[in-house]
């Protein structure tokens, strides 16, 4: 299984004008900082791409690819199971949410060196779980802005409660900041997934080291 502790999620919609260099393509912006967050540790990024047809998404992919081949860093695919099937040797991990293609039949069209995630929010969603997910995302934990369709926040007690109740390693996403990961690690979560943690007003390098700093933190026993 991936190490999760570090997860960001963005797509070119997610940049503010000034993560764009003069003359830079957003799609070249996007490669750019995640090669860079990459390079400084990054665990997991997931290409959350609604807006862009299939073919793009795979061109996109290819370089990011390429740009984070010699890191650690795990590459991600949300929701997009056709993408995730044309993509054997470039992505790691496929991420299904509740209204997605059921993780079982994604299973039978991607290759099986590809893990999957899946997305709950609530206690209720662990009863079908199939064997084939290797993660849960959990959330949203806090309120967000970030996701406009994004479910009533669950808060740390009902967190805590998922968390307890399954051996499969859970990602709090949702609201989540640098004031709250502390808490969430405590809680015995196995990573945090994060946008606007990294993608603010200030500079996303910076942004994630003091992320990882809180994660190591709130991971000592």
């Amino acid at each position: 299984m991936s190490n999760l502790q570090s997860y960001f999620i963005a797509g070119p919609e997610n940049l503010l004008p000034h993560h764009i260099s003069k003359s830079e393509q957003i799609g070249k912006a996007l490669v750019r900082i995640v090669s860079e967050l990459a390079e400084n540790g990054l665990d997991v990024f997931q290409l959350r791409a609604k807006s862009m047809q299939d073919t793009e998404i795979i061109d996109l992919i290819k370089d990011l690819r390429l740009a984070t081949y010699n890191t650690k860093m795990k590459l991600c695919i949300n929701d997009n199971v056709n993408v995730a099937s044309k993509c054997n040797g470039l992505i790691n991990i496929l991420h299904l949410g509740q209204s997605d293609m059921a993780p079982n039949e994604a299973r039978k069209l991607i290759d099986q060196d590809i893990e999957i995630g899946l997305s709950i929010t609530n206690e209720n969603q662990l009863d079908n779980v199939p064997n084939c997910v290797s993660y849960l995302g959990v959330g949203p934990i806090f309120n967000t802005g970030s996701k406009s369709d994004a479910s009533e926040p669950i808060g740390l007690n009902r967190l805590k409660d998922i968390v307890n109740k399954t051996e499969i390693p859970v990602v709090a996403i949702g609201g989540i900041s640098l004031d709250n990961i502390y808490d969430l690690f405590k809680l015995g979560v196995s990573g945090v997934a994060v946008i606007s943690a990294i993608l603010n007003e200030y500079n996303p390098i910076e942004n994630f080291h003091k992320l990882k700093e809180n994660i190591i933190k709130g991971s000592e026993k």
